[in-house]
């Protein structure tokens, strides 16, 4: 089995929205944000509501896209059905007797290929698969490392699983077993390994005459929103660098796909670690 490992990239997903935008649908939104009761029943104002904090962060997600090719021989017997008269069949000059069944028995070579492909968006922090489609649609900007995406106003969130699990997922998805009396290609491209970084923002409002404090978690790219109770987090994953998310190594690889053939085609990331 040969298996290679071909781009490794962060990606930036830009919002479609100017943050004065998102702070007037934030701003729109702050009576319901202390919920259906106090709308109704307490029914605060507008302008009793103000906005405290704001926090920008980007959230992580990885896809992975995988392709195996399996070329190989094999032999098989068909059995060929034949009208119930047929006692004798000539085939490329062979007899061939016919069973009681009706059928006779044809020994062939037969000359295979199959091509597999495997797409796979995990969640950070255990893996999961879960689906991200909707933020594939938005223009993304590579970056050169996270670096690139820290500033004093913006934090990071950062996966706990790393780019060798993505990769060890999508291999042994397309892994099979063949029965082959020969085998001609069998290798598994693992195409793109891609961590995805999408803009988030919280606004912590206050209600001054209840002294009561709610967050809105504005998400940038679809326009969906949530309340969370409290104060906006303060605390978020610890820092990684580039080389500890990705990973993907022939040492790496070799405990998910024991025996396996690593080439390491090197994408931008895993060149620049090769070099070090």
């Amino acid at each position: 089995m040969d298996i290679n490992i071909g781009e490794e990239k962060i990606i930036e997903l830009a919002s479609p929205l100017t943050f004065d935008e998102i702070r007037n649908k934030a701003m729109a939104k702050r009576v319901d944000a202390f919920g259906t009761i106090a709308k109704f029943m307490q029914r605060p104002k507008p302008e009793e509501i103000e906005i405290t904090q704001t926090q920008k962060r980007y959230e992580p997600f990885w896809y992975g896209a995988a392709r195996a090719v399996y070329k190989y021989d094999r032999r098989h017997r068909y059995q060929v059905p034949t009208a119930p008269e047929v006692r004798l069949v000539t085939f490329y000059e062979t007899e061939h007797a016919v069973e009681k069944d009706h059928t006779f028995a044809l020994n062939a070579l037969e000359h295979c290929e199959e091509e597999l492909t495997k797409e796979l968006m995990l969640e950070p922090q255990h893996g999961s698969e879960r689906d991200y489609k909707k933020y594939l649609a938005f223009t993304g900007k590579e970056v050169e490392n996270l670096d690139a995406l820290r500033d004093e106003e913006t934090l990071l969130v950062m996966p706990e699983v790393r780019s060798s699990f993505l990769v060890g997922k999508l291999t042994q998805a397309l892994m099979k077993t063949i029965q082959a009396d020969k085998i001609y290609e069998q290798r598994i491209d693992v195409e793109q390994v891609i961590l995805y970084f999408r803009p988030v923002y919280a606004f912590e409002f206050w209600w001054k005459t209840k002294d009561k404090r709610q967050v809105i978690e504005f998400n940038a790219l679809t326009d969906e929103q949530r309340a969370e109770p409290g104060q906006i987090k303060k605390q978020i994953s610890g820092v990684l660098e580039n080389d500890d998310l990705f990973d993907i190594g022939s040492d790496v690889v070799g405990t998910f796909v024991p025996g396996a053939n690593i080439a390491i085609k090197l994408g931008r990331l895993a060149a620049r670690k090769a070099l070090k």
